[in-house]
């Protein structure tokens, strides 16, 4: 499998690494055919290369740069993917996994998702209210 263009130019934006289309990845990386936040985390430059690009290619990168902005909600807690563990731990004081593990405990109790928001959207709300 090689790494989705969408995970390519999260990369880009988010870390400053480029990587070529065609590039492979190890399968434990991913889920649902996108790399795992862990994943992105640990990612670090092999190497540091200078690459020339035509105005064509600057072009289309600026544009899946602005289609990714546009798409992404800055705390979105329903997808897992979309924080790290270091933001997860500033605004709510707890890790990724921890608030994973209070939301499945909370799931099977009485709270349900709302048309407003969903459970996961409510507690980390309240999370980050009693941190303030």
């Amino acid at each position: 499998m090689t790494v989705s263009s969408e995970d390519r130019y999260l990369l880009l934006l988010k870390k400053n690494i480029f990587i070529p289309e065609g590039a492979r990845f190890f399968p434990d990386h991913v889920t649902n055919r996108r790399f795992k936040s862990e994943a992105i985390d640990k990612i670090a430059p092999y190497s540091t290369q200078m690459k020339k690009v035509n105005a064509v290619d600057v072009q289309l990168l600026l544009s899946n740069c602005q289609m990714l902005y546009e798409d992404k909600k800055r705390f979105d807690f329903d997808n897992s993917q979309s924080m790290s563990d270091d933001e997860y731990r500033t605004l709510t004081s707890l890790s990724k996994s921890q608030f994973d593990d209070l939301i499945g405990r909370l799931s099977q109790s009485n709270i349900l998702n709302s048309s407003n928001r969903p459970i996961r959207t409510a507690i980390a709300i309240l999370l980050c209210k009693l941190r303030l």
